[in-house]
């Protein structure tokens, strides 16, 4: 529509600035546990299946909320799943920190990663309806860089924390102090999103006339009487299509059928990326360089570090270059990274060699599937299947960081492994994926740099037909 070009930028930035606190606290919730845990083993006297419950329970709870998150957000609004992720983000920091239990800490854990599910189905959702088309990747963008911010956030936050500290002090008040101080963010959360109006893609299906007026008006300067009469003669059509859409899991249209597996793969694939690998297991593969655990701390913010530098290139590429191209690059990058690290680790050279290759990696994820997946899943689902695709992607995302992280210590710690590659390996089975996912992009991936929400349903039913031609004229 002819309103939309020309926008308010600065106000679409403070949106979704507001919003992606609560990527912020996904980071930073997720993050915390790396430096407490040795020390809330300790404490609690945990054996090694309680230790993975300590770590995992936040993402079991990730996937309740992201598949609990689409239907809330249809039925409620955006900003109500966000404000209640908020919420629940305030009360699970303060319960962390004083719990006198295990089984009351694991339970605000478990809690806690329901808010972060919420939290990462709806922003990313939010900020894509809020943002016009031109600027869309860059806006999107802001919601991993908060993420990374999270985990840079924390991680010196608890390197600041433990610096110089005796191990019986960090046993009994350090890992209180570092969970208390999430309290912080927590609240901030709770003021952005309560300040933050409602999408003004949801009120218009849900007849909420004034509410859109009113944010679309500030966003688009040109937004007049006429294009508001344009806009809520949707409503109505637009509900029909839905009901049509949304008979099981896999929608009947095959263009839909085609976007929903192409957008839940993008999330996916994500994680086979290997990052969560490198976030979690670093300080485990940092080791042998050095036995003084601050500087281990201290080298594991550059992992971080790197990561948002990279996604902050990523979302300032995706609006003028494409999607696809910045991603592809990114990918090549990271194996190039991948196998750097996996040469320090073979040749058991695990100083320079291997730290540097993982912070190639980091660089160019952030840069690519970092930064781009988040964008593509919250654009590439149409109107008619945004909310219950979303939270699909989200979950099975978390469902596959659970079992990558459950799985990579099991091949990492193999006896015959370790004795041949040093813990090479690993690294090579995360470069095979990496391959893929660039194999994955070219051919299936359709690119939506510039296109309108409503129009990329058209976009994809190009890109399945071109497929479709393609697998046509192979056979022949």
């Amino acid at each position: 529509m002819s309103y939309q070009h020309r926008f308010n930028a600065r106000y679409v930035y403070m949106l979704c600035l507001a919003a992606a606190a609560g990527g912020f606290m996904f980071g930073y919730s997720e993050g915390v546990i790396a430096a407490t845990l040795e020390s809330i083993k300790k404490s609690f006297g945990l054996n090694s299946m309680e230790t993975g419950w300590a770590v995992s329970s936040i993402i079991f709870g990730g996937v309740i909320g992201a598949l609990a998150a689409g239907k809330m957000a249809d039925k409620t609004g955006r900003k109500l799943v966000m404000l209640l992720s908020a919420i629940l983000f305030v009360i699970t920091s303060y319960l962390s920190a004083v719990a006198d239990s295990f089984t009351l800490f694991t339970g605000a854990r478990l809690i806690c990663g329901i808010a972060v599910g919420l939290a990462a189905t709806v922003t990313p959702m939010y900020i894509s309806e809020i943002s016009p088309a031109k600027m869309r990747g860059k806006a999107t963008g802001t919601y991993d860089l908060s993420i990374v911010a999270g985990v840079l956030a924390v991680f010196t936050v608890n390197y600041l924390i433990a610096r110089g500290m005796p191990q019986a002090w960090m046993v009994e008040t350090g890992w209180r102090t570092m969970m208390a101080v999430q309290l912080v963010p927590s609240v901030a959360m709770l003021v952005l999103i309560i300040l933050v109006p409602e999408s003004p893609h949801w009120c218009i299906r849900h007849n909420r006339g004034e509410q859109a007026i009113k944010v679309l008006s500030r966003i688009y300067p040109e937004f007049n009487q006429e294009e508001a009469r344009q806009l809520f003669q949707l409503p109505s059509s637009a509900a029909k299509k839905s009901t049509t859409a949304r008979k099981g899991v896999m929608p009947e249209n095959p263009v839909l059928r085609y976007i929903l597996v192409v957008g839940v793969a993008i999330a996916v694939l994500q994680q086979f990326t290997g990052i969560n690998v490198i976030n979690y297991y670093t300080p485990m593969m940092l080791e042998g360089t050095t036995s003084n655990k601050d500087i281990i701390f201290f080298e594991t913010i550059f992992v971080a570090l790197l990561n948002g530098v990279g996604a902050f290139i990523g979302m300032h590429l995706f609006d003028h270059y494409g999607r696809l191209p910045i991603m592809k690059i990114g990918t090549v990058g990271a194996i190039i990274g991948l196998l750097i690290a996996s040469w320090g680790l073979y040749t058991n050279d695990v100083g320079y060699i291997a730290i540097s290759g993982i912070l190639i990696f980091t660089l160019f994820f952030g840069m690519g599937w970092g930064a781009g997946a988040w964008v593509m899943i919250s654009e590439i689902f149409p109107d008619r299947i945004r909310e219950s695709s979303m939270g699909l992607a989200v979950g099975l995302m978390w469902v596959t960081n659970f079992l990558i992280t459950l799985v990579f210590p099991l091949v990492n710690d193999n006896a015959w492994l370790q004795e041949q590659f040093h813990g090479a390996f690993s690294m090579w089975i995360f470069v095979v994926f990496n391959a893929f996912c660039y194999w994955f992009l070219s051919r299936y991936v359709p690119e939506t740099r510039g296109v309108a929400l409503e129009d990329i349903e058209k976009v994809a039913e190009a890109k399945m037909l071109k497929n479709t031609l393609s697998v046509q004229t192979e056979k022949v």
